[in-house]
Protein backbone atom coordinates (compact mmCIF):
# COMPACT_ATOMS: atom_id res chain seq x y z
CA UNK A 1 0.00 0.00 0.00
CA UNK A 2 1.08 3.34 -1.05
CA UNK A 3 1.73 5.84 2.24
CA UNK A 4 1.39 8.63 0.23
CA UNK A 5 -0.77 11.28 2.03
CA UNK A 6 -3.43 12.47 -0.50
CA UNK A 7 -7.25 13.97 0.15
CA UNK A 8 -9.43 11.31 1.50
CA UNK A 9 -11.71 9.12 -0.74
CA UNK A 10 -15.47 8.60 0.04
CA UNK A 11 -17.07 5.63 0.71
CA UNK A 12 -19.70 3.38 -0.88
CA UNK A 13 -22.61 1.23 -0.31
CA UNK A 14 -23.85 -0.67 -3.26
CA UNK A 15 -26.95 -2.13 -3.82
CA UNK A 16 -25.64 -4.97 -5.71
CA UNK A 17 -28.60 -6.84 -6.83
CA UNK A 18 -28.93 -10.48 -7.67
CA UNK A 19 -27.77 -12.09 -11.13
CA UNK A 20 -30.59 -11.59 -13.14
CA UNK A 21 -30.03 -7.61 -13.01
CA UNK A 22 -27.65 -8.09 -15.49
CA UNK A 23 -29.99 -9.10 -18.39
CA UNK A 24 -33.89 -8.86 -16.91
CA UNK A 25 -36.32 -6.33 -18.40
CA UNK A 26 -37.22 -3.56 -16.30
CA UNK A 27 -33.77 -3.41 -14.51
CA UNK A 28 -31.95 -0.97 -16.94
CA UNK A 29 -32.85 1.86 -14.68
CA UNK A 30 -30.22 -0.20 -11.89
CA UNK A 31 -27.74 -0.55 -14.50
CA UNK A 32 -27.44 2.72 -15.31
CA UNK A 33 -27.08 3.56 -11.94
CA UNK A 34 -24.50 0.97 -11.38
CA UNK A 35 -22.60 2.01 -14.31
CA UNK A 36 -22.84 6.15 -13.31
CA UNK A 37 -21.54 4.91 -10.16
CA UNK A 38 -18.37 2.92 -11.73
CA UNK A 39 -17.67 6.29 -13.96
CA UNK A 40 -17.64 7.95 -10.44
CA UNK A 41 -14.90 5.82 -8.74
CA UNK A 42 -13.08 5.81 -12.00
CA UNK A 43 -12.25 9.71 -11.71
CA UNK A 44 -11.19 9.47 -8.26
CA UNK A 45 -8.39 7.11 -9.34
CA UNK A 46 -8.50 4.48 -6.30
CA UNK A 47 -5.30 2.11 -6.16
CA UNK A 48 -7.01 -0.66 -4.77
CA UNK A 49 -10.68 -1.41 -3.68
CA UNK A 50 -11.77 -3.23 -0.28
CA UNK A 51 -15.28 -4.62 -0.69
CA UNK A 52 -17.30 -6.27 2.00
CA UNK A 53 -20.25 -8.42 0.86
CA UNK A 54 -23.30 -9.52 2.06
CA UNK A 55 -22.36 -13.28 0.70
CA UNK A 56 -19.24 -13.44 2.64
CA UNK A 57 -19.64 -13.64 6.57
CA UNK A 58 -17.04 -15.11 8.76
CA UNK A 59 -17.30 -18.55 10.94
CA UNK A 60 -17.89 -16.71 14.11
CA UNK A 61 -16.72 -13.03 15.33
CA UNK A 62 -13.01 -13.20 13.71
CA UNK A 63 -13.28 -11.22 10.46
CA UNK A 64 -11.88 -13.43 7.38
CA UNK A 65 -9.34 -11.23 4.89
CA UNK A 66 -9.48 -13.50 1.20
CA UNK A 67 -5.71 -13.45 0.53
CA UNK A 68 -6.14 -16.04 -2.55
CA UNK A 69 -4.47 -14.34 -5.69
CA UNK A 70 -5.69 -14.80 -8.41
CA UNK A 71 -9.46 -15.39 -8.00
CA UNK A 72 -12.07 -16.67 -10.41
CA UNK A 73 -16.03 -16.08 -10.42
CA UNK A 74 -18.16 -18.11 -7.93
CA UNK A 75 -21.51 -18.58 -9.49
CA UNK A 76 -22.61 -18.65 -5.44
CA UNK A 77 -26.27 -18.06 -6.49
CA UNK A 78 -29.08 -18.34 -4.04
CA UNK A 79 -31.53 -20.03 -6.74
CA UNK A 80 -30.69 -23.05 -9.00
CA UNK A 81 -30.87 -21.04 -12.40
CA UNK A 82 -29.96 -24.22 -14.68
CA UNK A 83 -33.70 -25.03 -15.97
CA UNK A 84 -34.35 -21.11 -16.62
CA UNK A 85 -31.40 -19.14 -16.99
CA UNK A 86 -28.72 -21.43 -17.76
CA UNK A 87 -26.32 -19.01 -19.38
CA UNK A 88 -25.48 -17.24 -16.08
CA UNK A 89 -23.06 -19.66 -15.27
CA UNK A 90 -20.73 -18.83 -18.13
CA UNK A 91 -20.78 -15.37 -16.64
CA UNK A 92 -17.06 -14.34 -15.98
CA UNK A 93 -15.73 -11.00 -14.90
CA UNK A 94 -11.78 -10.37 -15.54
CA UNK A 95 -9.94 -8.87 -12.52
CA UNK A 96 -7.27 -8.61 -10.54
CA UNK A 97 -6.76 -9.62 -6.82
CA UNK A 98 -3.70 -8.72 -4.59
CA UNK A 99 -2.30 -11.50 -2.26
CA UNK A 100 0.14 -9.25 -0.90
CA UNK A 101 -2.60 -6.21 -0.42
CA UNK A 102 -4.53 -8.54 1.36
CA UNK A 103 -2.08 -9.71 4.13
CA UNK A 104 -1.51 -5.95 4.68
CA UNK A 105 -4.92 -5.26 4.92
CA UNK A 106 -5.14 -8.02 7.24
CA UNK A 107 -2.18 -6.73 9.50
CA UNK A 108 -3.55 -3.34 9.57
CA UNK A 109 -6.61 -4.81 11.01
CA UNK A 110 -4.90 -6.79 13.82
CA UNK A 111 -2.77 -4.08 14.57
CA UNK A 112 -5.89 -1.98 14.96
CA UNK A 113 -7.58 -3.99 17.42
CA UNK A 114 -9.74 -6.10 15.36
CA UNK A 115 -9.16 -9.99 15.24
CA UNK A 116 -8.24 -11.05 11.78
CA UNK A 117 -7.34 -13.99 9.84
CA UNK A 118 -6.45 -15.14 6.09
CA UNK A 119 -8.44 -17.17 4.41
CA UNK A 120 -8.88 -18.28 0.39
CA UNK A 121 -12.00 -18.03 -1.74
CA UNK A 122 -13.38 -16.81 -4.56
CA UNK A 123 -15.16 -13.37 -5.95
CA UNK A 124 -19.01 -13.91 -4.66
CA UNK A 125 -21.44 -12.79 -6.85
CA UNK A 126 -22.00 -9.53 -4.46
CA UNK A 127 -18.71 -8.26 -5.73
CA UNK A 128 -18.70 -9.21 -9.77
CA UNK A 129 -22.18 -9.14 -10.44
CA UNK A 130 -22.46 -5.19 -9.24
CA UNK A 131 -18.62 -4.49 -11.01
CA UNK A 132 -19.64 -6.07 -14.31
CA UNK A 133 -22.21 -3.22 -14.98
CA UNK A 134 -20.03 -0.64 -12.44
CA UNK A 135 -16.83 -1.63 -14.39
CA UNK A 136 -17.35 -3.10 -17.80
CA UNK A 137 -14.93 -5.15 -18.78
CA UNK A 138 -13.23 -4.45 -22.52
CA UNK A 139 -14.50 -0.45 -21.51
CA UNK A 140 -11.47 1.84 -22.47
CA UNK A 141 -12.92 3.87 -19.84
CA UNK A 142 -15.05 1.78 -17.45
CA UNK A 143 -12.78 -1.49 -17.18
CA UNK A 144 -11.31 -1.92 -13.71
CA UNK A 145 -7.43 -2.23 -13.70
CA UNK A 146 -7.03 -2.10 -9.87
CA UNK A 147 -6.98 -4.98 -7.57
CA UNK A 148 -10.01 -6.42 -5.25
CA UNK A 149 -9.22 -7.54 -1.69
CA UNK A 150 -12.65 -8.95 -0.42
CA UNK A 151 -13.20 -8.72 3.75
CA UNK A 152 -15.88 -10.70 5.66
CA UNK A 153 -18.56 -9.21 7.81
CA UNK A 154 -18.74 -10.40 11.29
CA UNK A 155 -20.98 -13.24 11.94
CA UNK A 156 -23.44 -11.52 14.31
CA UNK A 157 -25.45 -8.77 13.40
CA UNK A 158 -23.96 -6.28 15.98
CA UNK A 159 -24.06 -3.41 14.18
CA UNK A 160 -22.04 -1.18 16.14
CA UNK A 161 -18.98 -3.82 14.98
CA UNK A 162 -19.44 -2.79 11.61
CA UNK A 163 -19.52 0.66 12.23
CA UNK A 164 -16.18 0.03 14.00
CA UNK A 165 -15.00 -2.47 11.50
CA UNK A 166 -15.60 -0.03 8.85
CA UNK A 167 -13.89 2.81 10.86
CA UNK A 168 -10.60 1.09 10.68
CA UNK A 169 -10.85 0.38 7.32
CA UNK A 170 -10.74 3.62 6.08
CA UNK A 171 -7.67 4.52 8.12
CA UNK A 172 -5.51 2.25 5.30
CA UNK A 173 -2.81 3.80 3.99
CA UNK A 174 -3.14 5.27 0.17
CA UNK A 175 -5.81 5.84 -1.82
CA UNK A 176 -7.86 2.76 -1.28
CA UNK A 177 -11.45 2.23 -1.62
CA UNK A 178 -13.89 0.48 0.45
CA UNK A 179 -17.29 -0.46 -0.61
CA UNK A 180 -19.76 -1.82 0.99
CA UNK A 181 -22.14 -4.62 -0.77
CA UNK A 182 -25.07 -5.47 0.02
CA UNK A 183 -28.87 -4.54 -0.21
CA UNK A 184 -31.13 -2.26 2.15
CA UNK A 185 -33.77 -4.53 1.89
CA UNK A 186 -33.07 -7.88 1.26
CA UNK A 187 -36.00 -10.05 1.57
CA UNK A 188 -35.47 -13.14 -1.02
CA UNK A 189 -38.72 -14.99 -0.15
CA UNK A 190 -40.71 -12.17 -1.01
CA UNK A 191 -39.23 -11.21 -4.31
CA UNK A 192 -40.17 -14.39 -5.58
CA UNK A 193 -43.62 -15.17 -3.92
CA UNK A 194 -44.88 -11.51 -3.94
CA UNK A 195 -46.36 -8.97 -6.94
CA UNK A 196 -43.68 -6.04 -7.21
CA UNK A 197 -46.42 -3.90 -6.38
CA UNK A 198 -46.85 -5.80 -2.74
CA UNK A 199 -46.23 -4.91 0.63
CA UNK A 200 -44.22 -1.65 1.47
CA UNK A 201 -42.07 -2.15 4.20
CA UNK A 202 -39.78 -1.94 1.13
CA UNK A 203 -40.05 1.63 0.03
CA UNK A 204 -40.81 2.42 3.74
CA UNK A 205 -37.70 1.52 4.88
CA UNK A 206 -36.12 3.03 2.25
CA UNK A 207 -37.28 6.34 2.15
CA UNK A 208 -36.80 6.07 6.38
CA UNK A 209 -33.13 4.97 5.58
CA UNK A 210 -32.65 7.83 2.95
CA UNK A 211 -34.08 10.35 5.47
CA UNK A 212 -31.47 10.00 8.26
CA UNK A 213 -28.54 10.29 5.45
CA UNK A 214 -29.90 13.72 4.92
CA UNK A 215 -30.08 14.49 8.73
CA UNK A 216 -28.69 17.44 9.99
CA UNK A 217 -24.88 15.41 11.85
CA UNK A 218 -23.24 12.48 11.48
CA UNK A 219 -24.43 11.42 14.77
CA UNK A 220 -28.14 11.88 14.11
CA UNK A 221 -27.37 10.20 10.64
CA UNK A 222 -25.80 7.14 12.78
CA UNK A 223 -27.96 6.69 15.18
CA UNK A 224 -30.98 6.72 13.16
CA UNK A 225 -29.52 4.32 10.76
CA UNK A 226 -28.87 1.96 13.92
CA UNK A 227 -32.54 2.61 15.00
CA UNK A 228 -33.53 0.40 11.95
CA UNK A 229 -33.10 -2.59 13.41
CA UNK A 230 -36.16 -1.92 15.76
CA UNK A 231 -38.45 -1.46 13.11
CA UNK A 232 -41.77 -3.66 13.56
CA UNK A 233 -41.36 -4.77 9.74
CA UNK A 234 -37.20 -4.99 10.01
CA UNK A 235 -37.94 -8.93 9.80
CA UNK A 236 -39.84 -8.43 6.78
CA UNK A 237 -37.26 -6.57 4.92
CA UNK A 238 -34.16 -8.67 6.59
CA UNK A 239 -35.33 -12.50 7.80
CA UNK A 240 -31.50 -13.17 7.71
CA UNK A 241 -29.40 -10.07 8.42
CA UNK A 242 -26.27 -10.94 6.16
CA UNK A 243 -26.94 -7.85 3.75
CA UNK A 244 -27.42 -5.13 5.93
CA UNK A 245 -24.24 -5.24 7.56
CA UNK A 246 -22.21 -4.21 4.54
CA UNK A 247 -24.05 -1.01 5.07
CA UNK A 248 -22.97 -0.65 8.27
CA UNK A 249 -19.13 -1.31 7.27
CA UNK A 250 -19.76 2.16 4.54
CA UNK A 251 -21.21 3.97 7.57
CA UNK A 252 -18.09 3.37 9.38
CA UNK A 253 -15.57 4.06 6.94
CA UNK A 254 -17.91 7.52 5.96
CA UNK A 255 -18.35 7.74 9.68
CA UNK A 256 -17.92 11.78 10.07
CA UNK A 257 -18.46 12.57 6.47
CA UNK A 258 -21.18 15.22 5.42
CA UNK A 259 -21.87 14.90 1.94
CA UNK A 260 -23.45 12.27 0.03
CA UNK A 261 -25.20 11.26 -2.74
CA UNK A 262 -28.15 8.35 -3.55
CA UNK A 263 -28.73 6.33 -6.59
CA UNK A 264 -31.02 3.94 -7.77
CA UNK A 265 -33.85 5.13 -5.08
CA UNK A 266 -37.49 4.04 -5.77
CA UNK A 267 -36.53 1.14 -8.02
CA UNK A 268 -37.68 -1.12 -5.01
CA UNK A 269 -39.65 -4.59 -5.70
CA UNK A 270 -41.53 -6.61 -3.31
CA UNK A 271 -38.75 -7.63 -0.82
CA UNK A 272 -36.08 -5.63 -2.44
CA UNK A 273 -34.42 -2.05 -2.28
CA UNK A 274 -31.57 -1.50 -5.05
CA UNK A 275 -30.34 1.83 -3.06
CA UNK A 276 -26.87 2.43 -3.47
CA UNK A 277 -25.41 5.78 -2.23
CA UNK A 278 -21.52 7.46 -1.33
CA UNK A 279 -20.99 9.49 1.70
CA UNK A 280 -18.10 11.67 1.11
CA UNK A 281 -17.07 14.36 -1.46
CA UNK A 282 -16.10 12.48 -4.62
CA UNK A 283 -13.66 14.98 -5.39
CA UNK A 284 -10.81 13.19 -7.91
Amino acid sequence: MSSTTSAKLPTYFIGHGGVTILFRDGTEPIRSGLLGIGREIKRLKPEAIVITSGHFQSRDETIQVNVKEPTKVWHDFSFDYHDTYPHVYQYDYPHRASASLARQVLTHLQENGIEAEAVERDLDHGVWVPFKLMFPEGDDDGALDIPIVEVSTYRSDDYQAHIELGKVLSTLPGRILVIGSGMLVHNLHASQTQPAEGPTYARDVEETALSYLNATTAEERTAGLLALQKRADWKLAHPTEDHILPLYVTLGAGLDEREHKVWNQGLDTAGMSFVSFRLGEAAA
